[in-house]
């Protein structure tokens, strides 16, 4: 079979895996859980939003990793060492957002991980994954310059850098994850993209890569039976520091990390804009950049629909991904 057919097969096994699993799993996760914690009691506005689905389960990511996991392992993920440091990076941060989100349920007010923590040990799995990568092969140091058709070579300097990716991917998608089918839909463009790039390199290597990127692109469409507005069950930390940590490997793994910010744009423009209004509201007397962030909720106090906002963050995810694509093509 064809890499496209491969990675055909794996999206289909991937969706309908999810899709299975989901209708067991999101009852379980329903009947365990309760209301979900608040989160925005001091922005009024949100706190009314999120009352709307505190009903809602949470931790939906248990069983589109799954899928996604059994997708890529029947389609040959794990015939490369490649595949066990993808499944090893999406479990890693996959394991902190789920110890994140069970103490969010400990009780009525409780919270979840600081973000200092949290950000410690996605900075460390990096760090792990960046040495694994580094000692293994050194031609793995080495970037794609966006648009330029040059590559550079970090040294040592791979190491920290793979740090930033893992740790600010994972990061940025969680953050993506607020609304019905934002997160899940932008990555799936995403993954879709990072696959794309991985079948033009045409080694073994880069087709189990391939075989991840479907079968994660795949998993995720399945959840958007679910979780498409209005949502049925959502991601969680387990989800979606899983899912990006996963999309981080592997753009990592075939050089693209330098054009990851191009890829998945909305997640750089999602965590940029925390950043500004944290910085902001910390330095100019409490003064905000965006009504209220991430960005997705600016748009949406702004009077913007969430069904319709939600389908315009893929389109602009969509549109990014074929930018940075624009280089395969040449």
């Amino acid at each position: 079979m064809s890499w496209l057919g491969d990675a055909a097969l794996a999206v289909l096994v991937g969706a309908a895996a999810s899709v299975a699993c989901g209708r067991f799993a999101i009852p379980a996760l329903a009947r365990a859980q309760g209301l979900a914690p608040r989160r925005y009691d001091d922005c009024p506005p949100l706190a009314e939003y999120q009352e709307a689905k505190r009903r809602t389960p949470t931790m939906g990511g248990l069983f589109v990793l799954g899928a996604a996991a059994l997708a890529a392992a029947g389609g040959g993920g794990l015939r490369h060492r490649d595949g066990w440091l993808v499944l090893g990076a999406m479990l890693a941060l996959a394991a902190v957002g789920l110890y994140d989100d069970c103490l969010k349920f400990r009780g009525k007010n409780a919270v979840g991980l600081r973000s200092m923590p949290k950000l410690a040990v996605a900075l460390a799995i990096g760090a792990i994954l960046g040495v694994i990568i580094m000692t293994e092969s050194g031609s793995y140091s080495t970037l794609e310059l966006p648009w330029l058709q040059r590559t550079i070579e970090l040294g040592w300097g791979w190491v920290p850098f793979a740090m930033v990716v893992v740790a600010g991917c994972a990061h940025a998608v969680n953050l993506t994850d607020g609304m019905d089918g934002l997160a899940a839909g932008c990555v799936a463009i995403a993954l879709s993209a990072i696959g794309l790039w991985a079948v033009q390199q045409g080694d073994p290597r880069s087709r189990v890569l391939v075989v991840w990127c479907a079968s994660l692109a795949g998993a995720c469409l399945g959840f958007l039976w679910f979780n498409s507005f209005p949502a049925s069950v959502f991601l969680g930390d387990v989800g979606a520091l899983g899912l990006g940590a996963a999309l981080a490997a592997v753009s990592l793994l075939i050089h693209a990390a330098l054009w990851l910010p191009v890829i998945g744009g909305v997640f750089v423009a999602e965590a940029v804009s925390v950043m500004l209004q944290v910085a902001s509201y910390k330095w100019r007397g409490k003064r905000r950049v965006f009504r209220v962030a991430p960005l997705h909720h600016h748009f949406h106090l702004g009077g913007i629909n969430e069904p319709k906002l939600i389908v315009r963050f893929w389109i602009v995810g969509v549109v990014l991904a074929m930018v940075g694509l624009t280089t395969v093509l040449q």
